[in-house]
């Protein structure tokens, strides 16, 4: 769908371009819809178009359309305790480490996705200019 823009594509089409079946293709779709990435027309002339610039959707838009809210750890989520949180030394920095990614994963854009050229800028630059991580023995 970005590759094709404001093209509105069936899922025949879709499944030719992917080499995906058409009940997958289907349930892809319902997601990214669901999530307002694809917008959906019925009927005989129906099919799905992508909702906004490949520009103006995030990596995170994409994988939060499928898996919901991330959160590499229960503690990471502002509102999850788990079992162990009172005693567990780990679970402040879990926050930060979820917030960290979360920010890069909305910095990747589904046009940079596109472009190997700008994914491999944005690493270099994370890694320039991104927080350092001090990695302790234990």
């Amino acid at each position: 769908l970005a590759a094709q823009g404001a093209v509105q594509q069936s899922v025949d089409d879709l499944a030719a371009a992917t080499a995906l079946n058409a009940p997958t293709i289907r349930k892809v779709m319902k997601s990214l819809v669901d999530s307002g990435l694809v917008i959906a027309r019925r009927g005989a002339k129906g099919g799905y178009r992508i909702a906004r610039s490949p520009r103006q959707i995030s990596l995170r838009d994409v994988v939060e359309a499928f898996e919901g809210p991330i959160a590499l750890t229960e503690c990471s989520q502002n509102d999850n305790v788990c079992d162990i949180t009172d005693t567990c030394t780990l679970s402040d920095g879990w926050g930060g480490i979820n917030q960290l990614i979360m920010q890069m994963m909305g910095r990747i854009s589904l046009e940079d996705v596109r472009n190997p050229k700008i994914v491999d800028k944005l690493f270099r630059q994370m890694l320039d200019e991104g927080p350092k991580i001090n990695l302790v023995n234990l």
